[in-house]
């Protein structure tokens, strides 16, 4: 008891407030390198994607470059600042352990490293652009953007899809604007009565003479089959879905499609193609009345 009535708290403070002030220049120039290299990160990522974009016409690998480059500010100034504070021996254990560090959250997030691969490999090899229409998994939409963890979609409804890029490697994707060429199909079901030839003729003509689709690859007027009730026609033309992928009604040619169908509904009509309705036969049939005799 005796003892610790002896111990000299105001040494202990004033020694302790004293190295405390001896490290405030410490940290406080720690704190500004940190605040300039982030600074400094975010300048020169927006140089990189300005240069890159305009020299390479890319903005996924300009985007995955820049943002590569400014995350590497961000490691160094970390680290400086550490150094300068005074912890230097923790900014070589950043370096040194780094290999067992990446073992360790390899295994804690696994996903978040499966996308970041995914990522690279996206940027440096891909099967999309900037602009075009995908589908994964049943989720379609435009691409907007590409990072190191997901792509990021926009429907035709305006809804915004993040998708983890580790799916759109392991799973199938279709690519409707790769080569600017989309396939439209519908079919029509005329009387068994009319004239095969010249619904074809007046099907086709319509084609001829619509500037949205294109005369090659050529379109065509298929007899898909005879019916109960009609005998089925199917149309099928290909349209350039470059020239309308950014405008929502014309997604994925569905305006063009709509349009064909009004048109050539119109024409057959004018020309007395008939479309009938299906046709039902009821029969009815009486059954035998019985009479029901009661015992009293």
């Amino acid at each position: 008891m005796k003892h610790f009535m002896n111990i000299d708290f105001q040494k202990i403070f004033s020694d302790y407030f004293e190295q405390i002030s001896t490290l405030i220049p410490n940290i406080i120039t720690g704190i500004l390198i940190l605040i300039i290299a982030i600074a400094l990160g975010k300048i020169v990522f927006k140089i990189i994607v300005k240069i890159t974009q305009r020299k390479w016409q890319d903005n996924i690998i300009s985007n995955f470059l820049a943002q590569v480059i400014k995350w590497t500010f961000y490691l160094f100034g970390v680290i400086m600042a550490l150094s300068v504070v005074g912890f230097t021996g923790l900014a070589s254990t950043i370096f040194a352990g780094a290999g067992v560090s990446a073992i360790v959250f390899g295994f804690a997030f696994k996903d978040i490293g499966e996308n970041f691969l995914a990522g690279i490999i996206l940027a440096l090899k891909r099967p999309f652009e900037v602009g075009d229409i995908i589908e994964i998994q049943g989720d379609k939409g435009t691409v907007k953007d590409l990072d190191l963890r997901t792509t990021h979609l926009r429907s035709a409804e305006g809804k915004d899809i993040y998708i983890p890029n580790s799916s759109i490697i392991k799973n199938t994707l279709i690519n409707y604007t790769k080569d600017g060429f989309l396939r439209i199909t519908f079919m029509i079901g005329i009387a068994p009565e009319c004239d095969i030839d010249v619904t074809r003729k007046l099907i086709l003509n319509y084609l001829k003479t619509n500037n949205n689709i294109l005369k090659t690859p050529t379109y065509s007027v298929i007899v898909q089959e005879l019916g109960e009730y009609t005998t089925n026609i199917q149309v099928l033309f290909w349209i350039d879905i470059l020239t309308n992928k950014k405008l929502p009604d014309n997604y994925l040619g569905h305006n063009i499609r709509s349009k064909a169908i009004t048109d050539i509904k119109k024409i057959l009509d004018e020309n007395h193609i008939e479309m009938p309705s299906q046709v039902l036969e009821h029969k009815m049939y009486r059954e035998n009345s019985f009479k029901i005799t009661k015992e009293l």
